[in-house]
């Protein structure tokens, strides 16, 4: 990639991930992030239409990292992916707690905890005998649900607790639930 294109998208990064500790996604404007960013809002929008266009540009290119991350894991439990996405999370607190707290996108943890559904329903499938497919997504539903309650709780209280006690009490809840489809 051309440097100064690296350079500009350091600068956006930066400038976006500093604005929204303090400003609520929905009210950040381009004239704002290029003045915090300082780029010219020309450059700005020879690559994006607007800020949810860099928004979901960025999105996509964290999804992919995590992807990449999360994909070493041997095993298909959904658990051991929340695992690793809570350590992630925890270990980059200038990326994901501030664009998953109060005022980043709301919808940004459900698309994360998503990258595993085909992987969780395979080896739901072949465990849960009783359920049905329709079954195992309402319950794939459920589970990222309250996961996104409880990880918004854990974000916004500075990731305190470490996240692999946090992935085994979302286990503990779903496994009383899932005991019955067994």
């Amino acid at each position: 990639m051309d440097k100064r294109i690296e350079r500009t998208n350091t600068k956006l990064k930066y400038g976006f991930f500093t604005l929204l500790k303090t400003t609520a996604l929905k009210k950040i404007t381009v004239l704002d992030l290029c003045k915090e960013s300082k780029i010219n809002r020309t450059t700005f929008y020879k690559y994006y239409i607007d800020v949810d266009d860099y928004v979901n540009k960025l999105e996509d290119i964290l999804l992919e990292d995590l992807k990449s991350e999360i994909y070493d894991i041997n095993r298909n439990y959904l658990i051991s992916y929340i695992s690793k996405i809570l350590e992630i999370i925890k270990n980059t607190k200038d990326i994901y707690p501030i664009l998953l707290g109060k005022n980043g996108d709301k919808y940004f943890l459900r698309k994360i905890l998503y990258l595993v559904y085909s992987e969780s329903l395979g080896e739901w499938n072949r465990l849960l005998k009783k359920a049905t497919k329709e079954d195992l997504d309402s319950i794939y539903k459920f589970i990222v649900d309250g996961s996104i309650g409880l990880i918004e709780t854990w974000i916004a209280n500075g990731c305190k607790g470490e996240p692999n006690n946090i992935a085994l009490f979302i286990n503990k809840l779903c496994m009383s639930g899932l005991s019955s489809f067994i």
